[in-house]
């Protein structure tokens, strides 16, 4: 199996998860007990960048996607979200924060994190087992 790459443009809408899990299954190396978990934790990264209340039109995100022989990798990135990532993972004390979804992705990733500023990127790294 060789490293494929695919970067993918989104809009920062509720479709934005549904539009990402159809070109995530035409990705090959995206089957499987991996190709659940990328799925999942995909849709659970979007829905950081994806504004509860009324979107903006020209928002949008930017998926990209490396699947190889060893690993996966998977990073959406957007607009800065209104929480932080950090602080969405331990929401405990404030539930209406969400954070449910980064919880997940802290559990199934191998690895994951989140880098820039202006445009921030969450990112996941599955090993292929």
């Amino acid at each position: 199996m060789t490293t494929t790459e695919h970067v993918i443009e989104l809009p920062a809408t509720a479709a934005a998860a549904g539009l990402a899990r159809r070109e995530l299954s035409t990705v090959p190396g995206i089957t499987g007990e991996v190709g659940y978990k990328v799925l999942l934790m995909t849709s659970e990264l979007i829905a950081i960048y994806v504004e509860d209340g009324e979107p903006d039109p020209g928002a949008t995100l930017r998926l990209a996607v490396s699947a190889g022989p060893e690993r996966v990798r998977v990073e959406v990135g957007g607009r800065p979200p209104d929480v932080a990532p950090g602080t969405l993972l331990h929401a405990t004390e404030t539930p209406s924060l969400g954070g449910y979804g980064l919880r997940i992705v802290d559990r199934m990733a191998d690895a994951w994190g989140v880098h820039g500023a202006e445009a921030t990127m969450t990112w996941f790294e599955l090993e292929r087992r």
